[in-house]
């Protein structure tokens, strides 16, 4: 049986998480995406609130077996579809740079 997931019905959203999938560095992403989601929110206490509510132990997805990155892809699905594809392209944008910097390091580094 298919469980439909909050993302599915957006085309941006479900891309983007499936390509998130491929990366080795998910825990750094997901830590990216829950500080560019709270510095987001005007009211953090009661955005708490709401996220802790809804924690269902539900472990069928990809994305279960990673806690961190389970943690942020469910905090998203209490924002707006834009929102929070705008969070994971921030994000995204965020770990290539910061990925090519440490490449850029690193050949500096070796001649």
């Amino acid at each position: 049986m298919y469980n439909k997931r909050w993302y599915d019905d957006n085309e941006n959203l479900k891309g983007i998480i499936e390509a998130l999938g491929k990366r080795q560095d998910l825990d750094s992403v997901a830590l990216d995406i829950i500080q560019i989601m709270f510095q987001k929110q005007s009211d953090r206490d009661d955005f708490l609130e709401v996220i802790s509510k809804d924690f269902i132990d539900q472990r069928e997805r990809w994305y279960d077996r990673y806690y961190m990155f389970h943690s942020a892809i469910e905090m998203l699905k209490f924002l707006p579809s834009e929102v929070a594809e705008r969070i994971l392209r921030e994000s995204l944008s965020y770990c290539d740079d910061m990925g090519s910097k440490a490449d850029e390091y690193e050949n500096f580094h070796r001649h």
